[in-house]
């Protein structure tokens, strides 16, 4: 008589399979993908045929796969029997290997609002809003992103890939871009203030004319970031933070004008721009 495993016993094999914790999930899942569609679906359909006969089997007391297998009208009326489970599996199987596609075509159609409303000009549109929400969530770069004067106040979008984005003159008032990559970016004439810029990336921004005013810098990368014009009363930053920076008639966070021939001109004595 040939061995029976227990679901138990088949548990505990799995159990004693090597672990790669090396091998992400996403990584696996990628993997996964390259396989068929039909293969997937034709594997799901043999393994639970076999499944299914070999409990029925095991419920009529047969006493081995070849009595099993010398019974082939039995064989097909137990899978004819058991139809409707078979089906019901391999459709979530299947559900679950088309997963990637359907947030591929979710992505697609979250750019082509994100595209319809800049090409439209649109200022206010709740759906870009969402759309941009939705893509970063799922972790899509939003680099060399179109969205001139768009209204994105309170939008939240830490660490965000938005280089080389186009936001002039968007208004992005308390935005959470906290860790954000801007580097390239161009928000020349945009609204900023009160923005959580914590550790972001502005090297070679575009900031002219940008309203910074009230907007938290702490750590932010301003390395030749075009400041000319802008308006940085009550920012909170380092000095030293604005080395390297255009600030031709930058205001600074004391009030007073500085200019790209004077940098030093800042007031090491205000307390909202620290040593």
């Amino acid at each position: 008589m040939h061995q029976v495993f227990a679901p138990q016993g088949l548990i505990y094999v799995m159990a004693q399979l090597p672990v790669y914790p090396h091998l992400s999930i996403h990584r696996l899942e990628k993997r996964l993908q390259t396989i068929p569609t039909w293969l997937v679906a034709l594997v799901a359909f043999l393994l639970l045929s076999v499944l299914i006969v070999f409990i029925r089997a095991e419920e009529a007391n047969l006493l081995s796969w070849e009595a099993t297998l010398m019974a082939p009208k039995q064989v097909i009326k137990l899978l004819i029997e058991d139809a409707e489970a078979i089906a019901l599996v391999v459709a979530v199987i299947l559900y679950v290997k088309g997963a990637p596609d359907r947030k591929a075509q979710k992505h697609y159609e979250a750019w082509r609002v994100v595209d319809t409303a800049a090409a439209a000009n649109v200022t206010t549109s709740y759906a870009r809003y969402q759309a941009l929400l939705d893509l970063h969530q799922d972790g899509v770069s939003l680099q060399w992103l179109e969205a001139p004067n768009a209204n994105l106040s309170n939008i939240v979008l830490p660490k965000a890939d938005l280089r080389e984005c186009h936001l002039q003159g968007a208004n992005l008032q308390n935005a959470n871009l906290r860790g954000a990559n801007l580097q390239g970016a161009d928000l020349t004439g945009a609204n900023l203030s009160h923005a959580n810029l914590v550790g972001s990336n502005l090297t070679a921004a575009d900031l002219r004319e940008a309203n910074l005013r009230g907007a938290v810098l702490w750590k932010a990368q301003l390395w030749d970031a075009d400041l000319a014009y802008a308006e940085l009363r009550w920012a909170e930053l380092h000095r030293e933070q604005l080395a390297g920076a255009n600030l031709d008639a930058t205001i600074l966070p004391d009030g007073s004008v500085c200019s790209a021939e004077a940098p030093a001109f800042v007031d090491a004595s205000e307390p909202r721009l620290l040593e």
